[in-house]
Formats: structure tokens, C-alpha cells, sequence
């Protein structure tokens, strides 16, 4: 691992990052990474595969590692200037996309298809007629042992509670309450009181 990374790890021998396949960490000297638990980065690569995994965190960025969390392989993770991602004991399968620009946090036993994109930000600026921006960006959380299907997509400002379901292909747009299952574009709730394994 690059020297400089390491030096902006806090780990207090908790945790450590560990990575598998092609691998590619860029993190800006101001970041902060603190690992109360393993990173793992490439997570479950398959034998000869060239997939990259990326980690970017650009300046005064953190990273919060509160459980043992798996990055699958051909994972983007990208936190911008200022933003603040935390993460559990958790995984987000192959393929899936973190942007985070101000706050992103994922709970323990959260299990996240592949495909899955996740933005707490439009990542451009609409204007308004009095010249004020008009999407500003806002916070994702995941709670604990919500289960997001394959390719869903989940958008700024949105709490998904414990327990919950998210249908594959779905667009979530707003809240999602514990323990029911939301499909669709926008997403719906279909069905409450669920239990998942």
C-alpha cells in the first residue's frame, strides 16, 4: 500500500485494509481514513480476473470503517471534498458505485447487490431563476440488515430503516420504513412487516 495512504490510516491496531486483485487507492494527504475494523477491497476476485476495485477520497474527505466491511471486485467508492462515508459490518456485491460529497453511511448486516449505485448528490447544480442553487446535496442512510437488490439505484436525501427490502431495479427517492419492501421508479412501498435472511 502507498506510503502516503498509510500514514493517514487511523487504526489503533483495530483494523487494516486488505486487498485482492487490481486495486487502486488514490487518497488525497488530507483525507482520513479510521479503521475500527477490516477494509476489504477486491473482495472475492476471481482467479486471472483484471476487475478493479477503486477507493478515491479527495481532500478533507473521511472514511469510517465501523464493522467489517467487503467491496467487492469492480467497485467505485469515491468520496469527495468534505464528504464523510461510514461503514459496518456489511458488503456491496460487484459492480456497485459509492459517491458520497457529503455524508453516506451503510449499518451492519446490510447486504448490497451488484450493480447497485448509491449518490447523495446530483454531482451538477440546477440553478434557479434568482440564481440560487436548487438540488443541494443530502445525506444516505442505510440502517442495519436492509437487503438492496441488483441494480437499484439509491439518491440523495433518502433513509432506508432496519429490516428493510429494496426490489431490484429500483429507484429510491424517499425514506423507506423499517421492515417494508419498496419496488419501482420511484420507488413504492408493496408490502410491510417483512423479515428477511
Amino acid at each position: 500500500m502507498d506510503e502516503e495512504v498509510c500514514r493517514i490510516i487511523k487504526s489503533n491496531g483495530k483494523g487494516r485494509i486488505i486487498t485482492s486483485g487490481n486495486v487502486i487507492i488514490d487518497v488525497h494527504p488530507t483525507a482520513e481514513i479510521e479503521l475500527n475494523a477490516n477494509l476489504s477491497l477486491g473482495h472475492n476476485i476471481r482467479k486471472g480476473s483484471n476487475a478493479e476495485t477503486y477507493l478515491k477520497m479527495h481532500a478533507n474527505s473521511g472514511l469510517t470503517i465501523n464493522g467489517y466491511f467487503r467491496a467487492f471486485y469492480n467497485t467505485s467508492i469515491e468520496i469527495f471534498s468534505g464528504g464523510v462515508l461510514t461503514l459496518s459490518n456489511a458488503y456491496v456485491n460487484s459492480d456497485c458505485v459509492i459517491a458520497c460529497t457529503k455524508h453516506v453511511s451503510i449499518g451492519n448486516g446490510t447486504a448490497i447487490a451488484r450493480g447497485v449505485y448509491i449518490y447523495d448528490s446530483d454531482h451538477h447544480k440546477l440553478i434557479g431563476k434568482s440564481g440560487e442553487q436548487t438540488n443541494l446535496s443530502a445525506p444516505v442512510i442505510i440502517g442495519n440488515h436492509v437487503w438492496v437488490g441488483v441494480g437499484a439505484i439509491i439518491l440523495k436525501g433518502v433513509t432506508i430503516e432496519d429490516g428493510a427490502v429494496i426490489a431490484a431495479g429500483a429507484v429510491v427517492t424517499h425514506d423507506i420504513p423499517a421492515g417494508c419492501v419498496a419496488a419501482g421508479n420511484p420507488a413504492k412501498i408493496i408490502k410491510e412487516k417483512v423479515d428477511w435472511r
